[in-house]
């Protein structure tokens, strides 16, 4: 946690907790488990997130983020508070995350310490990854490091961008998500129906911003009303 910003998600955790400890002697047979019941436990961490725990003793060094002051930074307040959502999901639904977006915050906490992965794993061609895939604005990985989900976070834009980036993955089992503003769905419609897109149209998803929102704090709620029993 230290050296991941005095707070981790705990798939992070659970990967490089074997620098500092010897794994031969574990004797248990669930050491995730273990690891999960003492920093739910030990009043040394905090919870500060979905799956995040900080080191108690350092939260005042958490800067959380500003308030947005004008239209273009609630808009950009928004963008990195969805992205941030998606990457603290995703670690709970054990997936490894990954954004290129290292220093934008969602809750004082920076994208890239949220995120499993600090880079794009080397899954297929490093022009495709270097060119394109790296850009995705949340990906999640498998155990295998092949992307399972992909996630474009669009305000604005007319999508073609996002599924110019989805189709160099469509010879991959990679499911497609743009997500965006309600009000954006026709225009979204509109766009994948369009022959160049004709390969991935019918695994391209148009998730709202508020399913998002609504469905991380149902995770999280649920997540509290657990230690209640």
């Amino acid at each position: 946690m230290l050296h991941n910003g005095y707070f981790a998600p705990l798939k992070l955790i659970y990967k490089e907790i074997w620098k500092y400890k010897d794994i031969s002697k574990i004797k248990g047979k669930t050491p995730n488990y273990t690891i999960q019941e003492r920093v739910q436990r030990d009043p040394q961490f905090t919870r500060i997130g979905l799956g995040i725990y900080a080191l108690t003793d350092y939260l005042s060094k958490l800067k959380q983020t500003e308030t947005p002051k004008n239209k273009k930074e609630k808009t950009e307040f928004r963008h990195t508070k969805i992205q941030g959502m998606l990457l603290e999901i995703g670690s709970v639904e054990q997936y490894d995350t990954y954004t290129p977006d290292r220093s934008k915050k969602f809750d004082g906490k920076p994208l890239n310490a949220i995120s499993t992965l600090k880079e794009c794993p080397n899954f297929t061609f490093k022009e495709i990854i270097n060119h394109s895939v790296k850009y995705i604005d949340v990906i999640w990985f498998n155990e295998r490091s092949f992307p399972c989900r992909v996630f474009e976070v669009e305000d604005s834009t007319d999508f073609r961008g996002a599924f110019v980036k989805f189709t160099e993955l469509q010879d991959f089992m990679t499911q497609f998500s743009i997500i965006a503003p309600e009000t954006r769905e026709e225009k979204y419609q509109r766009e994948i129906r369009k022959k160049a897109f004709k390969n991935i149209k019918e695994r391209c998803k148009f998730i709202s911003y508020g399913v998002v929102e609504e469905y991380y704090q149902a995770v999280l709620n649920y997540d509290k009303a657990k230690k209640l029993f």
